[in-house]
């Protein structure tokens, strides 16, 4: 179960926040490095995409480029496009104060921004029940898509598939859309998104935008897959809406980090904080930014800000004003992809997060996409005469680039097949199933893609509605780790790809490799054979085959067994002298299939220890938690020696050999529950995640404020900081490294500028910095910001190597029951602590402190560096607004928390009083007696969870729903105008006759009005057909209510939804149910059946209707006027007059006219079918009413009555 660590508290950002002067004395905070978009156009696309390579990539810091509104259209991006074009369609807006998804249309969330707003104010910004209406990740307009693609750069623009020019080298000749003729396209150049490069089914569609008013804000989180982020805001609220209302400017502030940093933000959030930032769960306060231990950047962006967000830096967002509108998306890179395999789905694994961006298969089909380009270039080189063009295809920068991306994708590709290669046996790769690959598998466990191979259980198969299958696959990581089905073992392996294809395709473009870098050399890639033998481990599909064979198959349908009792003490004994006798415990037997676990001492199942060659066994969940070894560490390592032979071992035993020393685990592990997001049928075999370390971070004496973890931490991230942000040559070209002629003449300088930035290339214009460092960009005054020396734009690194312990994630708490009391450490960071009274432990309640906790300043944690000033000396000044330093204020508190805990004893509240002020939890068992025990087990539990006021309750769904109960509180009632339909009127008029023309009517009738609720179905009809997005084909109409009824008797025949047709004559239907009702009503008094016979024929007339009123209109005329020769009072009259002996007549509608058979008329007896004239030519089968109990026979065969045309 998740420890119930203390963890920092929401606590939200006010109104009234002045974010200049928070800068200004914060000495952590700085501003993001701004340029204008107008310097893109004057120093041309590849200088600014260097500056993002350099500083963003590579660097690792955010950027932004302003002025971006001024072209945008002022006609498109507004909120008044927005409703009228998609104010009908629903989407999923989140409400943050209870953690659920509301269904609401475009159109009524806009309507309602201005109230969702002016409920804030610098008093109750605080209050937890009212609401934050955020509408997130809804789909991007096409609209806007398009006039975007227009505006933002190619290069970094939504899908980008080649950053080369038109007309560059490599182009060719192709069909102009815009006019007759061919036109040049782009050269050959990588693609600035290698999403473009999965087939379009395969893409996910990231494009999104992003509605929030005052108070909506996103948890700390990174971008997904280590992917380049970038959000654009399009549209703002200002002081007056489009109607003359009052409105508040809308901005967002974003506070940010570096890559760099990532590291170190990561165990701030989980040793300091409480959380993981994984899970994005926790929205971190000004005081926890203010108080950390690396460099915050702040932005407040604007109508027209474009901010670039590094891969893999921690950042948030808190929403301004009465509307902010954003379009974001995001790119993937080389670089990316990189950082993805490496740290971010290792992590994203641990938690059970979703892999949307499918990296493995992109790494596949860019591969083949670069191919295809690289050869056709190749063709062009053969094929050319002109030796400049011939110059221009082999020296081109964007194509030499384009085969440095090539490289590094095959060495990512080679270890996703060196990781998939089994052992080859022939018997094996025939026991392999294959499963085309369509890139939708995906881990039952994890929710990670699976490119090719992976685990399937044939045992756990469970058939669905539709006739599919739902199977559960694992990915070999999972499997790995401990994790699958119930059964444990027992799985069969699937590939989507034929193995030969793969390992065919690497050698091609090895080969294409060995070709364009001039031949074999020391650093050329080896064919898939020897690195097979090379590498010094197992393969992670050779692990998941040794595994199979070591763990035990379950049998799901069979009970688990029940445990064993575990016997850690010695057992004891009281006499009735009151003497005790201590009965030694003894020796645990081990039996076949088990080994002795060395840090427990307790015998366990071998396949659930990691063996060495001295006999020594530890379990995978230590080595997890007290030495930071994954299971797959030690299961590939051919050699693997356990923390004894290496001399670190840290358990009991261990710590008194002389010469041991202990192991201090490198990173904090709070442990998380995936049962939430895993497949119900999932199980944890090895490890429990859902424990935490913190044993053995005490043990190690590290568990306080100033961990040494976290010190590490810092002093990593430093040395990442010091080396700059140069271009590796074996990764990217540098076009000032060798002269090649270009038009003509010598390039030997690249047109990028230098600064005294250390020799970063960025233009002096461009970087907004001028030759002796000072800004040349104009900045608004609020904005001014001097930054420190050591965090200029020099800081960055091509790419430092990924840290070897991957954090699992924190547990991820509950934010609508956040308290139980929390207290605030000496930075003023709320924190949240256990309710000694609250049952779970691991959520507790919230409530707000009755006494404020003072703590002394923390010490700083860069305390062995001399000569440089230490982030947390630096920051000693800096305090809560609840805190105090002087001394005098400190010792009138302590005479006040003296006074509360004096007065608290007396009130019999000491232990929760002292448990708050100090921040700790107390279980303290009371005795109940009997009586009053069942007293208190007998009654009503309360309410944990403060109701929401309804006052509170601003916005509420839209969305039509004709199951739904309609609240009168909520739906006011209104007058509509009641329209006369003569046409179907059920009043006994005269109608008009087909193809007569209406008359008009020179006076003018009284109008008729009704009373509705807003939004029920009446007003639904009335508006227009509103409950369908624009894109949508609407749905058929539901049954009305009185049909729905009565549908309810199981007849499966009878359906659910009526055609999207006309209704027929609503005379006619009055007139079938009135024959009907009459002949059953004959023939109960002539006949005298009994009172079940009666049930019995009314049940089968009410199923006459109800399948009398599935019409269908696909083929039938339209309604013509009744004949005169028929008429309600003649067919009474007719049915009075008919005796009840006379055999049945059958009559026949065509064409909604009753005509009858040349023959003698027969009288129609009450027994006789009841004659539908609304069936409108359709043959229908009608159950008439029973004469008798037993249903007369004729010739041996019941006599049944069809109606027909």
């Amino acid at each position: 179960m998740p420890t119930a660590r203390r963890s920092a508290a929401f606590d939200p950002i006010s109104p009234d926040l002045d974010l200049d002067a928070l800068v200004q004395q914060t000495p952590n905070f700085e501003y993001v490095t701004r340029i204008s978009c107008d310097m893109i156009e004057t120093q041309g696309l590849e200088t600014f995409e260097k500056l993002v390579l350099l500083h963003v990539l590579i660097g690792g810091k955010p950027l932004v480029i302003e002025g971006f509104h001024k072209r945008l259209d002022e006609w498109t991006f507004t909120s008044a496009w927005l409703q009228d074009n998609h104010g009908k369609k629903y989407e999923n807006a989140r409400n943050l104060s209870k953690q659920t998804n509301m269904t609401v249309s475009i159109g009524h969330y806009l309507s309602n921004m201005n109230k969702l707003t002016n409920q804030w104010n610098r008093h109750n910004y605080r209050d937890r029940d009212r609401q934050r209406l955020y509408l997130k990740d809804i789909d991007c307009p096409q609209v806007w898509h398009d006039k975007l693609r227009e505006v933002v750069p190619p290069s970094i623009f939504y899908l980008n598939d080649s950053t080369g020019d038109v007309g560059g080298p490599g182009s060719v000749d192709e069909p102009n859309p815009h006019a007759p003729g061919l036109r040049k396209s782009r050269g050959v150049a990588r693609a600035g998104d290698l999403m473009s490069c999965l087939p379009p089914a395969m893409r996910a569609e990231n494009l999104m935008c992003y509605i929030g008013h005052e108070g909506t804000y996103t948890p700390a989180h990174r971008e997904m897959c280590a992917s380049l982020g970038q959000n654009l805001m399009v549209e703002t609220s200002g002081t007056l809406d489009p109607d003359g209302k009052p409105t508040k400017p809308g901005s967002s502030i974003w506070f940010m980090t570096e890559s760099k940093d990532r590291h170190l933000v990561s165990e701030y959030w989980l040793s300091t904080l409480g959380h993981d930032i994984e899970v994005e769960a926790h929205f971190a306060q000004i005081n926890a930014w203010k108080s950390a231990p690396f460099t915050t950047y702040i932005v407040e962006q604007k109508l027209g800000d474009f901010i670039l967000i590094p891969p893999l830096a921690p950042h948030q967002v808190w929403n301004r004003g009465t509307r902010t509108m954003k379009v974001a998306w995001n790119r993937t890179t080389v670089e990316t992809l990189e950082l993805a395999l490496d740290e971010a789905l290792p992590r994203a694994r641990m938690v059970g997060r979703d892999e949307q961006y499918k990296n493995k298969a992109m790494v596949y089909f860019t591969l083949a996409r670069y191919s295809e380009l690289l050869k056709h270039v190749d063709r062009q080189k053969e094929s050319v005469s002109d030796h400049q063009l011939l110059l221009d295809l082999r020296y081109s920068p964007k194509i030499r680039q384009l085969q440095k991306d090539f490289r590094r994708l095959f060495s990512l590709y080679t270890r996703v097949l060196l990781a998939e290669a089994l052992p080859h046996n022939p018997r094996d790769d025939k026991k392999i199933q294959y499963l085309p690959f369509d890139g939708n598998v995906t881990c039952s466990f994890c929710r990670c893609n699976i490119f090719n191979r992976f685990l399937t259980c044939p045992s756990c198969i469970i058939p669905l509605e539709n006739g599919e299958e739902d199977t559960y696959d694992i990915c070999l990581e999972c499997y790995a780790m401990g994790r699958s089905c119930k059964c444990i073992s027992g799985y069969k392996w699937v590939e989507q790809f034929k193995w030969q294809e793969l390992t065919d395709k690497h050698e091609r473009w090895r080969q294409q490799i060995v070709v364009f870098e001039g031949g074999l050399t020391d650093k050329s890639a080896l064919p898939l054979h020897m690195e097979q033998q090379y590498m010094k481990k197992k393969s992670l599909a050779a692990v998941c085959q040794e595994q199979l064979r070591l763990r035990p198959w379950n049998d799901p349908k069979k009970p688990p067994s029940e445990p064993k009792l575990r016997k850690d003490a010695d057992e004891s004994q009281v006499n009735a002298d009151g003497t005790v006798n201590v009965k030694k415990r003894k020796a645990q037997v081990i039996e076949k299939g088990q080994m002795k676990n060395h840090v427990s001492n307790y015998p366990e199942p071998a396949w659930k220890l990691s063996a060495c060659k001295c006999g020594r066994a530890y379990s995978y969940g230590n080595l997890f938690r007290a030495f930071d070894t994954m299971p797959l560490t030690a299961m590939e390592d051919l050699d693997w020696k356990c923390p004894h032979c290496l001399r670190i071992c840290s358990c009991g035993k261990c710590r008194k050999v002389a010469g041991m020393q202990p192991f201090e685990p490198t990173g904090t592990v709070l442990g998380y529950d995936t049962r939430r997001v895993a497949d119900p049928r999932s199980t944890e075999s090895l490890v429990d995640f859902k424990q935490s370390n913190f044993e053995w971070v005490k043990k190690a004496g590290d568990d306080s404020e100033d961990s040494r973890r976290l010190s590490r931490r810092v002093d990593e991230a430093e040395a990442a900081k010091s080396r700059g942000p140069a271009l590796d040559d074996d990764h990217y070209v540098n076009e000032g490294e060798e002269t090649f002629v270009t038009n003509g003449h010598n390039e030997s300088e690249s047109p990028m500028a230098q600064t005294n930035q250390d020799d970063i290339p960025i233009d002096p214009q461009l970087g907004g910095l001028s030759s002796t460092g000072t800004s040349n960009v104009p900045r608004p005054t609020q904005r001014v910001h001097e930054p420190r020396d050591d965090n200029d734009l020099q800081d960055g690194e091509s790419q430092d190597p990924p840290h070897p312990f991957v954090a699992p994630s924190a547990v991820m708490l509950d934010q609508r029951h956040l308290g139980g009391g929390f207290t605030t450490d000496e930075n003023g960071i709320v924190f949240q602590y256990p309710d000694p009274t609250d049952p779970d432990p691991t959520v507790p309640q919230y409530a707000p402190p009755q006494v404020e906790q003072r703590f002394q300043p923390a010490k700083g944690l860069d305390q062995s560096k001399k000569g440089k000033r230490s982030r947390s000396d630096a920051r000693d000044h800096i305090q809560s607004d609840m805190l105090d330093p002087n001394a005098a204020n400190e010792q009138y508190h302590k005479a006040q928390v003296k006074r509360t805990l004096a007065e608290a004893r007396r009130n019999d509240r000491y232990i929760v009083a002292e448990a708050a002020m100090s921040g700790k939890s107390l279980f303290v068992k009371l005795g109940v007696d009997k009586i009053r025990l069942a007293q208190i087990v007998n009654q009503t539990p309360a309410q944990t969870t403060r109701p929401i006021k309804a006052n509170n309750v601003i916005v509420q769904s839209d969305y039509p729903s004709p199951s739904s109960k309609i609240n009168p509180l909520n739906n006011p009632m209104k007058r509509a105008r009641l329209e006369q339909d003569d046409e179907f009127s059920t009043k006994r008029n005269k109608r008009r006759k087909s193809g007569q023309q209406p008359t008009d009517n020179l006076t003018k009738k009284p109008s008729k009005y009704v009373a509705i609720s807003s939004g029920s179905e009446a007003e639904e009809d009335m508006d227009g057909d509103v409950g369908h997005a624009l894109d949508r084909v609407p749905k058929p109409r539901q049954l009305p209510a009185y049909l729905a009824r009565k549908s309810d008797v199981g007849d499966n025949e009878i359906p659910k939804e009526l055609t999207s047709e006309p209704r027929p004559s609503r005379r006619k239907s009055a007139l079938a149910e009135s024959t009907v009702t009459s002949r059953s009503r004959d023939s109960t008094k002539k006949a005298e059946e009994s009172l079940q016979d009666i049930a019995a024929a009314a049940e089968a007339n009410r199923r006459a209707k109800l399948r009398a009123l599935q019409w269908d209109h696909d083929d039938s005329p339209e309604d013509e006027p009744e004949p005169e020769s028929l008429s309600d009072k003649r067919l009474t009259e007719e049915l009075k007059k008919t005796p009840a002996s006379k055999p049945p007549n059958v009559a026949r509608i065509q064409n909604g006219t009753s005509s009858m058979h040349s023959k003698p008329k027969a009288p129609i007896t009450p027994g006789s079918v009841p004659v539908s004239i609304f069936s409108k030519g359709k043959k229908i089968r009608v159950a008439s009413a029973k004469s008798s109990a037993k249903p007369s026979m004729t010739n041996g065969k019941s006599s049944r009555h069809s109606l027909g045309v």
